[in-house]
């Protein structure tokens, strides 16, 4: 019934037996707060729909190694960065929304400003990845690699 995993819990898988086939009905119950239930479809129902449909392997989403930037701030904020928020594990696998952008070939993710709360869409809306801190992760620092999640297109950053 519980994942350790951060947004994104609680969530249950059942099988339940189909009348008109041999294959079992699969049953995915998601969170209610909208952005543990994107994160859950992401992590858990996408894969298995696309294997479902008959795609070839690899059903899971895409990970890539990025290093982790400053936000990337748009014309009319302020030129001084905000501050950012400590990175680190803690007691289930964590996943932080943002930007993930290609500079020179590399993968580079600026972690979304403002709210991280599992209710907050408003900076889901502009998400095309998602840091992945493993459980008990060590804290996290300005350029230092970490596992991105891909959940949408990844365009060139065109910044010094």
């Amino acid at each position: 019934r519980s994942v350790a995993m951060k947004p994104g819990k609680p969530l249950t898988f059942a099988t339940f037996p189909s009348q008109t086939s041999s294959q079992p009905i699969l049953y995915f119950g998601l969170p209610g707060n909208p952005v543990s239930s994107l994160v859950g479809f992401w992590r858990f129902v996408q894969p298995a729909l696309r294997k479902l449909s008959g795609q070839q392997a690899p059903w899971g989403p895409t990970f890539v190694e990025a290093r982790w930037s400053p936000p990337i701030l748009s014309p009319g904020d302020s030129q001084e960065q905000p501050s950012l928020p400590k990175l680190e594990g803690g007691s289930r696998e964590t996943y932080l929304w943002g930007q993930l952008s290609l500079k020179a070939g590399q993968y580079e993710f600026s972690l979304a400003s403002g709210s991280h709360s599992s209710g907050n869409l408003i900076n889901l809306a502009q998400t095309n990845g998602l840091a992945v801190l493993p459980i008990d992760h060590p804290p996290v620092q300005l350029g230092d690699r970490i596992q991105v999640m891909q959940v949408g297109a990844v365009i060139p950053l065109l910044r010094n």
